[in-house]
């Protein structure tokens, strides 16, 4: 059943195709008509412009459009031949459905370029219209050229006899110029004596204005330098007040420690010798009772003697290190350049008893130099050195590290422990005369060596610090002022 009505459905089709195949070719035949009449009315027209207008571009015109009648002629009676090959081909569209509708749409388009012709021959009429008006305005304005001409001519003839005039007056001008160039000549050579005068002046001129800015500059710099040096007098001046004030205020101070070294010469004295001796006495009796009467007295007694003596003993190390102390405020220094590096060294080799058996990393960086009493700094990294030793000896692993950097005016020095360390709190007594932070049984001593770094610091125009926790190690830092 689908087949038959696919059949019926083509039928169906074909039947309408036809009548649209037929209908298209009545178009066809009424535009071929169409184009019959045209033809005759462009062949009448033509030879109506020939009778009207013969030139060339007209006749060039025409023969164009012989051409495109001819052509047209032409696609005419190929429109019949297809007309026939449509009819013949009608009979097979049930076989050749797509190649039909391919065929139509070439006729479509056969269809719009005939009508697009017929276009452009109506517009190609327009022209040739426009052209044969043109033409007309083109003989007029040829008419009114020749007038010009005409005109032009007797103009000439009449500035022909003017140039002959003026001609005359230039053969009289040229003999006048020659005459004005033999004068200019002789004035050229002038000048030209005069420039070279005048090159030669420009050039002193230049040589003389640059000798003068040159001296210009010599004298500004000159008032530079002479401005500069004022200020450096001035500063000098004024440096030198102060220094004077300074200097007297020096003085006052040197009297008045020349005053404060009397008495403590007068002090160290007493203590050498009004000390020494009640000490020597008890320290020389008690001898003599464990020498003589050991036997007579108990284990009691004998403690009391051994602790009398120990105690004499370190009475006299406090005096000893009390003269040590205030001999440090006496001593003038004397100022050197120290090598920080050897110096460190050499007071590591002097505790090379107390390292031995000891597991101690000791790290000593690159130190600076620095200016000052080599004797009395000395002391200050014997000091300090002890220190770190002695409080970091409970670590199984103890670490030492020195250092120092130079500053703007100043030298700053440190020594970093992992020692016992001390509270913060206390730092204020840390440089104090026998002030001690730790047990004596913990940590011998008798408080005053911290005490000698600071005076010795002081001296040489620094100051001393401290940074420390609890357990972790402890960081004395020193600093040397240079100048």
């Amino acid at each position: 059943m689908k087949k038959y009505d696919n059949i019926d459905k083509r039928e169906a089709e074909l039947i309408i195709a036809n009548k649209e195949l037929v209908f298209q070719n009545e178009e066809k035949e009424k535009r071929a008509a169409e184009l019959v009449i045209a033809n005759k009315e462009l062949a009448f027209q033509n030879a109506e412009k020939e009778k009207r207008i013969a030139n060339k571009e007209l006749a060039f015109q025409n023969a164009e459009k012989e051409k495109r009648a001819d052509e047209l002629i032409i696609a005419n009676k190929e429109l019949a031949f297809q007309n026939a090959e449509k009819e013949k081909r009608a009979d097979e569209l049930i076989i050749a459905n797509k190649e039909l509708a391919f065929q139509n749409a070439e006729k479509e388009k056969r269809a719009a370029e005939l009508i697009i012709a017929n276009k452009e021959l109506a517009i190609q009429n327009k022209e040739k219209e426009k052209r044969a008006d043109e033409l007309i305005i083109a003989n007029k304005e040829l008419v009114f050229q020749n007038e010009e001409k005409e005109k032009r001519a007797a103009e000439l003839v009449i500035a022909d006899k003017e140039l002959a005039f003026q001609n005359d007056e230039k053969e009289k001008r040229a003999a006048e110029l020659v005459i004005a160039d033999k004068e200019l000549a002789i004035q050229n050579e002038e000048k030209e004596k005069r420039a070279d005068e005048l090159i030669i002046a420009e050039k002193e001129l230049a040589f003389q204005n640059e000798e003068k800015e040159k001296r210009a500059d010599e004298l500004v710099i000159a008032n530079i330098e002479l401005d500069y040096q004022n200020l450096e007098k001035e500063k000098r001046a004024a440096e030198l007040i102060i220094a004077d004030k300074e200097l007297v205020l020096q003085n006052k101070e040197k009297e008045k420690q020349e005053a404060a070294n009397k008495e403590l010469e007068a002090f160290s004295y007493s203590i050498s010798h009004d000390l020494r001796a009640p000490l020597r006495h008890i320290g020389g009796f008690v001898d003599l009772l464990k020498k003589n009467n050991s036997a007579d007295l108990d284990e009691t007694g004998l403690r009391y003697l051994n602790t009398i003596s120990e105690s004499t003993i370190e009475m006299g190390n406090l005096i000893d290190a009390l003269l040590t102390f205030s001999r440090l405020s006496r001593t003038e220094l004397q100022r050197t350049k120290i090598n920080s590096n050897n110096l460190v060294t050499r007071v590591f080799k002097t505790f090379s008893d107390e390292l031995a058996g000891r597991n101690v990393e000791i790290h000593i960086l690159d130190l600076p130099d620095t200016m000052g009493d080599e004797d009395l700094i000395n002391q200050v990294w014997v000091n300090l050195i002890s220190n770190a030793l002695k409080y970091s000896r409970n670590k199984e692993q103890a670490v030492i590290e020195i250092g120092g950097k130079n500053g703007n005016d100043e030298t700053i020095f440190y020594i970093k422990d992992n020692g016992a360390g001390f509270d913060m709190k206390y730092a204020d007594k840390l440089f104090g005369v026998f002030h001690r932070l730790h047990k004596t049984r913990d940590f011998e001593g008798i408080g005053i060596g911290l005490a000698n770094v600071n005076r010795i610091v002081t001296r040489h125009g620094g100051k001393c610090w401290a940074d420390s926790e609890v357990g972790k190690g402890a960081t004395f830092f020193f600093s040397v002022h240079n100048n």
